[in-house]
């Protein structure tokens, strides 16, 4: 039976199609997934050459979950490293999966788009539907072609016409990552539908949203028709990752240079067509304020830098906005997201937030999206129940509104902001692209195997031992550099896994500043 949500667009009982037949997809028989306790670089670097498939944004030293394949998995478990299995074979959960989805009902029009996850098609169905039931309000946009020559698509909702500030939310760069894709439709849809309620009607007046779920067409339908965890778009057939292949900080440290590398960021900054679509598409509306990038998995809440052990020029500002919306989420459904730097997980170079906060001064997050970081959670990983779709929708919504009621204050857009769009400040993030801080031989916290509950979302800030209050005295040469960015010389942080997350951040992340705070 169709769950109707959105009652003014919905249509209950509505005659859907069966689901087209598609290719045989590749298998994944005897495939583990499985934990690996990896105690440096080292070691990462000697796992990643046995051709593993890392579940996680980036691999650093910590609990690493990997997909490995049958003839390899004698050598990791012979390598000494303390090793976990979460699953000796992966493919039953495949078959459930690929079952499931062949005998629903396709979503055509008027049909529930949160009942199960979409295919391409049915995405750009539902993007149609909510202009056409909106019009008024809600346009279809183009940001360019993929590779392959699919549109990359997407929806602006407002009245604005390019005087108001926009927020600009996107899905789908990692194709695999189904769940960003649905969430992203749900805050397209909650904006559309819900424009009549006082708290969404306020916002629109002084805002607008634009939505773009799927960034890397060609990538996402590989995912359903051939290859349930391909991660990358579709150049050459190996791909690259669009979410290392933005210019700022590209080539840094966390992105990859062998094609067949999960996070190849491409043969240079902006060479594939989905990463410029989105450039070219900021960069040419100047009333674009703000910009998340959806993602999954791990319930955490992501704010710059992402690819150097460096403070952002607006990093208490970020920290408090990053915190507020993780505390949104929280309130939701009592789900915990936990909210810290990117660095702070992994370095990741030539992500799409480094660039919209270093280069279109933005101000911009990551959220990765559930399921959580905890051992338990593995199951679901890029596998997330369907039952799911709706609360994380909520819990992604309840974040975008923080965002929003910011940006929504904005005025007539970036003009005039700093980096990251604060308006009290002028822009100067003056940060070396490279990623080439010198963290090639940063020591990790030891971990335990401490994971997080959900007693509430939390920051890096929050379990910060006494030692830590000594660092605030570096703040008065805080802004010794030339950036201005408040950036202490305290060693560089250490990557982490996600296993011990929380305990890792209390002994690895020092006190913001005191001069950053001084700039807000």
């Amino acid at each position: 039976m169709v769950h109707c949500l959105f009652a003014s667009w919905v249509i209950c009982g509505a005659a859907l199609a069966s689901a087209p037949s598609t290719p045989d997809p590749r298998r994944y028989d005897g495939y583990a997934l499985i934990e690996v306790q990896l105690p440096d670089r080292a070691a990462v670097a000697q796992l990643l050459a046995m051709g593993v498939d890392p579940w996680v944004e980036t691999v650093g030293p910590g609990v690493v979950p990997v997909l490995v394949a049958p003839d390899r998995r004698a050598a990791i478990e012979a390598s000494g490293w303390t090793v976990h299995v979460v699953t000796d074979d992966v493919q039953p959960w495949l078959d459930d999966e690929r079952e499931r989805l062949a005998t629903r009902s396709r979503v055509q029009h008027g049909g529930d788009p949160f009942a199960d996850y979409l295919d391409l098609d049915e995405v750009n169905t539902v993007l149609d539907d909510l202009a056409a039931g909106a019009p008024e309000l809600a346009t279809v946009i183009d940001l360019g072609a993929s590779i392959e020559g699919r549109q990359i698509r997407g929806l602006r909702i407002g009245t604005g016409n390019g005087q108001s500030p926009a927020l600009v939310i996107v899905g789908g760069q990692h194709a695999r990552e189904w769940i960003g894709v649905s969430t992203s439709l749900w805050i397209a849809s909650r904006f559309v539908q819900g424009a009549a309620e006082p708290e969404i009607a306020g916002l629109l007046a002084n805002l607008d949203v634009v939505v773009v779920p799927v960034v890397n067409p060609d990538g996402y339908r590989y995912s359903w028709e051939a290859q349930r965890f391909w991660r990358k778009n579709r150049r050459d057939g190996v791909g690259v990752d669009t979410n290392r292949n933005f210019g700022y900080g590209w080539g840094g440290e966390g992105a990859g240079f062998e094609p067949e590398a999960d996070n190849y960021a491409g043969p240079a900054a902006f060479s594939e067509p989905e990463s410029m679509a989105v450039r070219d598409w900021v960069l040419d509306h100047d009333e674009v304020v703000a910009f998340v990038d959806l993602h999954s998995f791990g319930k955490l809440l992501l704010w710059p830098w992402g690819h150097i052990y460096e403070d952002a020029p607006d990093a208490m500002a970020l920290e408090t906005m990053g915190t507020d919306m993780a505390e949104a989420m929280f309130a939701v459904h009592q789900q915990s997201y936990t909210a810290i730097q990117g660095v702070d997980l992994y370095p990741a170079a030539g992500n799409s937030i480094d660039w919209a906060y270093g280069d279109a001064n933005l101000r911009a997050f990551t959220i990765e999206l559930r399921p959580g970081p905890d051992v338990e959670s593995f199951e679901d990983g890029f596998l997330l129940p369907p039952d799911q779709i709706v609360p994380v929708g909520e819990e992604a919504m309840a974040a975008v509104l923080v965002l929003a009621d910011w940006s929504a204050m904005q005025g007539g857009g970036s003009e005039g902001t700093s980096t990251g769009g604060d308006p009290s400040t002028t822009s100067g993030a003056t940060v070396d692209d490279t990623g080439s801080d010198d963290d090639s031989t940063t020591g990790s916290a030891t971990l335990t195997s401490a994971t997080m509950d959900d007693a509430g979302p939390t920051t890096a800030n929050e379990s910060a031992t006494a030692a830590d209050d000594s660092s605030s005295s570096s703040g008065a040469n805080a802004d010794a550099d030339s950036s201005g960015c408040g950036c202490t010389s305290d060693a560089p942080r250490g990557p982490i896994g996600f296993a011990g997350l929380a305990l890792a951040f209390a002994l690895g992340r020092r006190r913001r500043p005191a001069s950053a705070a001084a700039r807000q």
